[in-house]
């Protein structure tokens, strides 16, 4: 099968066509015929070689996958091969930028009914990350106040939509080019976190009161400055790296004297995660955003690499390799 990864850990131009042997499903596995994935910014890190999971050579890498169950392995009841599925794959496993990928089926979904394998490639991963951010660390709940950091990426514009679906006031920072984006995800009020102090700006606009769950997106220096956005008993979520070996000075005392809870998220691949997405999106109350798509070739994904390292501000760049 062709597949696309790296030989060694580096920079975009280490991405290359591949031809490997196709994998099998073993024992409650499915084995997926790839339709359609996307990158995301975990994988430029994984091609870095800046994640804490070990890694074989050659390495495929992408995690988000739309596709057709080609076959089943023994104890496997839930799927049979036709059944059109979509899911994240682990990321300390080999990745699904290829022609077919093995995966367990206990992670696995059936993909939204309305939903092209192009538009649900880019749900898994981003969508995931939002709702268990949101629901399952900052224990989210109707009127309440959310900030998200990165509002028009991957997972900021899917926050945004769960968040305004939850019932929550939602808040959110973005360039001022994605401004209005923001507004058509669903928040009350953006931010443009190149022009505005934003702590300062949300306890005006909260009277005080501050923002009862935060999402940052961006990670550094973004999650150390949300401290001054929090309310009292507030929960602030990063997913993106964050030196807590360097943080700034009084820093933790802020978070103590607040009684804020700090929780640092790396998503898991689970069915009910998608489950509940897909519900949602059956029903047409939030949908993923495309920004791109590209094909299946090696330069074209080598470049949503740099896109991505360079700040690619909207959405999901997905890959069609069906």
């Amino acid at each position: 099968m062709k597949a696309i990864g790296i030989r060694q850990f580096g920079d975009p131009g280490t991405l290359e066509m591949m031809a490997l042997p196709r994998p099998d499903a073993g024992a409650g596995e499915v084995l997926v015929r790839v339709m359609a994935g996307s990158v995301n910014p975990v994988d430029t890190k994984i091609r870095r070689g800046l994640f804490p999971f070990s890694r074989e050579f050659p390495l495929i890498l992408g995690y988000d996958v739309s596709g057709i169950v080609e076959a089943v392995g023994s104890g496997v009841n839930d799927f049979a091969p036709g059944d059109e599925v979509f899911y994240m794959a682990p990321l300390d496993g080999p990745g699904a930028c290829a022609e077919y990928h093995t995966v367990p089926a206990e992670i696995v979904s059936l993909k939204p009914a309305n939903l092209s394998h192009t538009e649900a490639a880019a749900l898994p991963l981003a969508g995931s990350t939002a709702w268990q951010a949101l629901f399952e660390r900052g224990w989210m709940a109707p009127g309440m106040a959310v900030l998200v950091h990165g509002g028009a990426g991957g997972v900021g514009s899917m926050a945004i939509q769960i968040a305004a679906w939850a019932g929550c006031e939602v808040f959110a920072t973005a360039s001022e080019a994605n401004l209005d984006f923001l507004y058509e995800m669903g928040v009350d009020q953006a931010l443009d976190y190149g022009s505005e102090d934003v702590p300062e700006r949300l306890m005006t606009l909260t009277e005080g009161a501050g923002m009862d769950v935060v999402l940052d997106t961006v990670g550094g220096n973004t999650f150390f400055g949300s401290i001054g956005a929090l309310s009292a008993h507030g929960q602030l979520v990063g997913i993106a790296p964050v030196d807590l070996d360097d943080p700034p000075p009084g820093f933790f005392t802020e978070a103590l004297s607040r009684n804020v809870t700090l929780h640092l998220l790396m998503v898991e691949g689970r069915r009910d995660s998608l489950d509940n997405l897909a519900r949602l999106v059956e029903r047409g109350l939030i949908g993923p955003v495309v920004n791109e798509v590209v094909p299946f070739q090696t330069d074209r994904i080598q470049e949503a690499h740099r896109r991505l390292e360079g700040g690619h501000g909207r959405g999901k760049i997905v890959v069609e390799i069906g």
